[in-house]
């Protein structure tokens, strides 16, 4: 099974984005960090833990990740309807929103940025157990 951020960043990758200009999966890279000529979507790890214990084992596993999407400066994108099938798009690959915080802008960059939180429920076959 493929970890978290992977799954993600194929679901995303497929919808192609247009006004997304680069998918980081993991840790900003440095080269990258304060970047304010791209829209930068970063797909990170936040939760991967066994669920639905019986008879002294579990059933399942939730997995979740952090998107993070850093506009490029003086950004004309309606980001608001972009945000909106991003999150469709999870939804309907089963994953819910834990999370969608408020857009806020980076007092050193200037750019907007935004995040949502997502998870997801997996059911263990029983030859995964």
């Amino acid at each position: 099974m493929e970890l978290p951020t992977t799954q993600a960043s194929k679901l995303i990758s497929s919808l192609s984005l247009k006004w997304i200009d680069q998918m980081v999966i993991g840790e900003m890279p440095r080269e990258l960090a304060g970047n304010k000529d791209k829209t930068i979507c970063q797909v990170t790890e936040w939760l991967n833990e066994p669920q639905y214990y019986a008879n002294r084992t579990f059933k399942g596993w939730t997995i979740g990740v952090v998107v993070h999407i850093f506009y490029k400066a003086n950004s004309k994108v309606n980001s608001l309807n972009n945000e909106i099938k991003l999150a469709k798009a999870f939804v309907k690959d089963n994953w819910t929103i834990e999370q969608s915080k408020n857009h806020t802008q980076d007092p050193d960059t200037r750019q907007v940025t935004k995040v949502f939180y997502f998870a997801k429920d997996l059911i263990l076959k029983e030859s995964e157990k």
